[in-house]
């Protein structure tokens, strides 16, 4: 049945209100189940290296380090004059060594060739003494060289108190920074003589004379 308005209905000539406030939001619902997984991404760009400064093929972070060692009695002519080495030490063992420390010569001639430029951490530790004591009671000294020039810093020195001392000990811990080709050795810079050797009185163990080892801190 078709309604029809009265001429006389108020509504048919009313305009629309002005719309009200919105509600207060209603609670959240319950999360939804996790959607399945989405193709993985392109590789992103290498990071900084946390150990030094580069990226990518400019990184310095392949470390070199070496250790050599000698089990024999050395006894080492003294230095030839001030800051000049003597006679050098031998290492005939090596416990390892990464291709950018050359040992080959190490037990030759004690030379040993650094093939990566950087700074490197050089200890070095030797039991030794003098003999034949002379008076006034002299020191002993060992020293570090780079190319036949001696490093600062890396001279320590002991004392033989009696010929019965066979093991006084000198240990040294320096940096030094060498280019590609720089050559390092051990040698006496004392004015007389001094014995390298083994101590052995009262262990079973096998004891060393010299030690030399690096550690490359940063590489160039």
């Amino acid at each position: 049945m078709e309604y029809n308005h009265k001429c006389c209905d108020p509504c048919d000539r009313v305009m629309q209100g002005v719309q009200g406030p919105q509600g207060i939001q209603g609670p959240k619902g319950n999360d939804g189940l996790q959607g399945p997984q989405g193709i993985q991404g392109p590789q992103g760009i290498p990071g900084t290296c946390v150990n030094c400064f580069g990226t990518g093929p400019d990184c310095h972070c392949d470390t070199e380090f070496s250790e050599v060692y000698s089990t024999l009695t050395q006894d080492l002519s003294p230095s030839l004059g001030p800051n000049l080495p003597g006679q050098i030490v031998k290492f005939e063992n090596t416990i390892f060594s990464t291709p950018g420390i050359d040992v080959t010569q190490a037990g030759v001639n004690g030379k040993i060739t650094v093939n990566k430029a950087g700074w490197y951490d050089v200890y070095t530790g030797l039991c030794g003494s003098l003999n034949p004591i002379a008076s006034p009671l002299p020191v002993w000294t060992l020293s570090l060289f780079k190319n036949g020039v001696i490093v600062p810093g890396s001279t320590f020195a002991n004392m033989t108190l009696s010929p019965e001392q066979k093991a006084n000990e000198i240990v040294a811990d320096v940096f030094v920074h060498c280019d590609a080709g720089d050559v390092l050795e051990l040698a006496n810079t004392s004015t007389a003589n001094v014995v390298l050797q083994a101590p052995s009185l009262g262990t079973f163990a096998q004891t060393n004379s010299a030690y030399l080892k690096l550690i490359l801190l940063k590489a160039d």
